[in-house]
């Protein structure tokens, strides 16, 4: 907004504290508003995230498959290593980490930016939704539901896949001919370039022990916020070094964000107004099983895009045990609202995240995301929930 451009973490905020001035909850309301499971499984997923990427990680990764010489294998690498690397940690962090990678692979392979920083980020939302922990409004569902990790990812584990051969196949039949630039400077026949994180072997050992206690935790049905946090303490433990500059990295922004969302969606709720904008919703979703699927599905489709998916996640899911069976209808308001995030540029944080990164060397407009964006949304989510719809009948 020109008139006030303080950004959405701030907006939250501001939201956060009209609430409490108000009178709409007190502020004692509003602290317990906030559901510090999601709030700490971030902070943990992030920490760990970053000090994967200080210790070279993912520059481990990107100088391997550089050396693929089909252009086209190169652009499915990437589009595999995002979508494993955020459906174990978190995409945000991925997309930060992976974009200025894919930037300099293209520049010493004279590749055109365009297609890989797409499929990156798209990647990215896909892979995901396949855990509790590949994203914050998964992390919500998590907490709301009370599915377990394993049975969340045997759940997912076929659309998911399903959403990146759609978006394999589209990237092929957009892009088979735009990956090389025709007329790009040449550049000399130099290896690409040591990340100044890579190399560091005994850093890289924490983070994967840190990773490791995390995912054990997942595993074994304990606290997935204690899960993390337990996580994160080992990587700062054992490194043995004060933690200010990777703590310096966190996105503090996204946290405040979801707090002082979880205190308006609360105040939405508490004044009634939440109440009777899911009690229409609910009216539309009638019929049979398949139908409330279908109704349901473009509600959250819809609903996802134009409030922002964790925003819309909040606002649904005290609705979503009231309805038939809500295991399936919580697995596609995880499924859908994450999917959702491929449509446009602005419909995920991720696709923002690559977009601005890569702002100087690739310009990618609104248009030319939707292009590649809504079928690969509208055909990852049909398939998606005809799956799920077998699964549940």
């Amino acid at each position: 907004m020109h008139l006030l451009p303080i950004g959405r973490p701030s907006a939250a905020m501001l939201g956060a504290v009209l609430m409490v001035v108000a009178g709409v909850v007190t502020p004692e309301e509003a602290y317990r508003l906030v559901n510090w499971d999601t709030i700490c499984l971030l902070l943990g997923m992030m920490i760990i995230a970053q000090h994967l990427r200080a210790a070279g990680l993912f520059a481990i990764f990107i100088r391997l498959i550089s050396k693929i010489e089909s252009p086209f294998v190169l652009l499915m690498a990437i589009s595999a290593i995002s979508a494993l690397a955020s459906a174990v940690l978190v995409n945000d962090p991925v997309c930060v980490v992976m974009t200025p990678l894919v930037l300099e692979i293209c520049r010493h392979r004279r590749l055109n930016p365009l297609p890989y920083l797409i499929v990156l980020a798209t990647s990215a939302n896909a892979g995901s939704a396949l855990t509790l922990t590949g994203n914050p409004q998964n992390m919500i569902i998590g907490s709301f539901s009370g599915f377990n990790y394993l049975g969340f990812i045997a759940l997912m584990v076929v659309p998911v896949c399903v959403a990146m051969l759609v978006n394999a196949s589209l990237a092929w039949l957009f892009y088979r001919n735009r990956l090389e630039l025709e007329n790009a400077p040449e550049i000399l026949s130099e290896p690409m370039p040591d990340s100044e994180e890579g190399g560091k072997t005994r850093s890289l050992r924490i983070g994967l022990l840190g990773l490791g206690v995390a995912c054990a935790g997942f595993v074994s049905g304990f606290s997935m916020a204690f899960s993390a946090m337990g996580g994160a303490a080992v990587v700062i433990t054992f490194h043995r070094k004060d933690p200010t500059e990777l703590l310096n990295q966190i996105e503090w922004s996204l946290l405040l964000f979801f707090a002082s969302l979880f205190v308006v969606i609360g105040g939405l709720q508490t004044s009634g107004l939440a109440k009777l904008m899911t009690d229409y919703s609910l009216q539309l979703i009638s019929g049979d099983l398949v139908s409330q699927v279908w109704i349901f599905s473009g509600v959250t489709l819809a609903g996802s895009n134009l409030l922002s998916n964790v925003p819309f996640v909040l606002l649904a899911s005290p609705s979503v045990p009231a309805l038939g069976n809500p295991e399936l209808f919580w697995g596609l308001l995880a499924y859908v609202s994450t999917i959702a995030g491929n449509m446009t540029l602005f419909s995920s944080v991720a696709n923002l995240i690559v977009a601005e990164t890569a702002k100087d060397r690739c310009s990618i407009s609104f248009w030319e995301f939707a292009r590649f964006g809504i079928p690969a949304t509208l055909l990852s989510a049909s398939l998606g929930i005809l799956i799920l719809l077998q699964i549940f009948r």
